[in-house]
Parts: structure tokens; C-alpha cells; sequence
């Protein structure tokens, strides 16, 4: 502890350690006047006004045109360029037709009339509203059949 004492006292010293140079404030004045005076000089134009006015506008054109750039070969690299809009949906909804199954018992007869007409059995007709439809559907249509009876 003795010897930090001794270390603080010694590096503190026992002058100030900060001084003005000599002929500091002589000179302040004269110093300060001209540097105002610098300031209140107008500025000189610049040499090319018009450039200055044209640079973020030419920099707007070229961002774009470097987005449409990329957009476009985006579209080029995946041979989406030619094709349009309206075809895409053609084809999802040729496949829509194809791959979705008839889900009402009127669909089913019309998908089966265009094809072939064949006699429909009570063994198939149960077994497609027995799959189709819940206990409860079928309780409801057995009881309206046979109540109007």
C-alpha cells in the first residue's frame, strides 16, 4: 500500500501540468477575425451544376434496369418467359378434372353415364353410401324414406 502512495506521488508531481504556449492570446484575435472571414466568403459554384441534378436520376435508371435485368433471367433460366398465365391455368384445371373424383352420388351417375350406362345393383349402391356418408346421414335418409311411405 506504501509503495502505491509512493507511485502516485510520484508521477503527480507538484506543478501543473498544463500550460498555453507563449504568445497564445497575442495572436488569438487576429486568428479568429480571419477565420470568420474564410467562412463568410461564398462558396464557389460548383463547376458542373447540371451533373449534380442528373447523377441520383441516371443511378434510379440504372437499379432498375439492373432489377429487370435479373428478373428476366430468372424467367429465361427457368423457360417460364413464354409461357403465360392463362396456360398455367388451363393445365391445373385439365388436371383438376382428370385426378378429382366425383363426390356427389349425381356426379358419380353422370361420370358413369359417359362412360358406359350400366345397371346400377343395391349391393354397389349400399356400399358406395355406406363409404360416402356417416352413420347418421344414413339414418336421417332412411327415415325420411320410409316416413313419407
Amino acid at each position: 500500500m506504501n509503495e502505491q502512495k509512493d507511485i502516485l506521488s510520484s508521477c503527480a508531481g507538484s506543478g501543473n501540468p498544463f500550460k498555453t504556449p507563449e504568445a497564445y492570446f497575442e495572436g488569438l484575435e487576429d486568428r479568429l477575425l480571419s477565420r470568420i472571414a474564410a467562412e463568410e466568403q461564398p462558396a464557389t459554384p460548383a463547376r458542373h451544376p447540371a451533373w449534380r441534378i442528373i447523377k441520383p436520376a441516371l443511378t434510379l435508371a440504372a437499379m432498375f434496369a439492373l432489377i429487370f435485368g435479373m428478373g428476366y433471367g430468372v424467367l429465361s433460366l427457368t423457360h417460364t418467359l413464354g409461357r403465360g398465365v392463362g396456360s398455367a391455368a388451363e393445365e391445373y384445371a385439365s388436371a383438376e378434372e382428370a385426378l378429382i373424383r366425383p363426390v356427389s352420388l349425381i356426379d358419380y351417375y353422370q361420370a358413369d353415364e359417359s362412360e358406359e350406362t350400366s345397371e346400377l345393383d343395391e349391393e354397389t349402391l349400399v356400399s358406395y353410401l355406406a363409404s360416402e356418408l356417416s352413420f347418421a346421414d344414413l339414418a336421417d335418409i332412411y327415415a325420411q324414406t320410409y316416413q313419407e311411405k
